[in-house]
């Protein structure tokens, strides 16, 4: 038997379970975010906007892991085909309905975006020294900062607009929003190759990484792809960990 990496493995889980909710890339920011938690033991464990549960699942079982979503539809298919050790809750990541400091682990992955879209849509976005402020992303902020214990952990992935050119966060919105609940934060920039064009066979975000997979195992290209640094702020995603002041 062929054995396929991580990466592959966890794409073919997702397109088994509902193909429609395939992230759309090979390298998306979230396998880099899966492998991080992969070391977690034992811990109380919060995904905010956790879908079908594909990340809570790829955590090891001994964590005690809640996958929170406003779709009950997508809660369902969790219990029924993602991992029905998982505990689904339905709720708005607005309002979270736990008491304060109970989670060692809160993941926010690809939600801050939606907060940010709500904002322009309700024209509820405050500009602050040339810097737009979006009063429901730091909502979702505080929400995940109030349910962290003192010693937990806040794992943060979301799109960068520096790359998609549309309504999703810049690193200076972002690192505004998070100044708003700690500054004890560590950003990376997540696939730092150009975006040439729209097409795909032009895209160095999308053709180096997987020029890449063919001389490497994909697994380590995804690690690789977590910088630092970034000219211009470039990068296709973030990547954060927030520790709690």
């Amino acid at each position: 038997m062929i054995k396929i990496s991580e990466q592959q493995r966890i794409k073919n889980k997702i397109k088994k379970i509902d193909s429609k909710c395939w992230w759309g890339d090979d390298f998306d920011v979230r396998f880099y975010l899966i492998n991080k938690l992969k070391s977690f033991q034992k811990k109380i464990v919060l995904d905010i906007g956790g879908g079908i549960g594909i990340i809570c699942s790829e955590m090891d079982k001994n964590n005690f892991r809640i996958n929170l979503d406003i779709k009950f539809n997508n809660l369902v298919t969790c219990r029924k085909k993602t991992d029905s050790g998982i505990c689904n809750i339905c709720a708005s990541m607005l309002n979270l309905p736990f008491r304060k400091n109970v989670f060692d682990v809160v993941i926010c992955s690809n939600i801050l975006e939606v907060g940010k879209n709500q904002d322009i849509i309700n024209k509820k976005q405050i500009e602050e020294n040339s810097v737009y402020v979006y009063p429901t992303v730091e909502k979702i902020l505080r929400e995940s900062s109030n349910v962290l214990n003192p010693k937990g952990i806040i794992f943060i992935t979301t799109p960068n607009n520096a790359y998609y050119r549309s309504t999703k966060l810049t690193n200076k919105e972002l690192q505004k929003a998070l100044s708003s609940i700690s500054k004890k934060s560590k950003t990376y920039f997540f696939n730092t190759y150009k975006r040439l064009s729209k097409n795909k066979k032009l895209n160095l975000a999308n053709v180096i990484p997987k020029l890449s997979a063919k001389f490497s195992n994909p697994d380590a290209v995804v690690k690789k792809l977590a910088k630092d640094q970034s000219k211009n702020d470039f990068s296709v995603s973030f990547f954060v960990e927030v520790k709690k002041e």
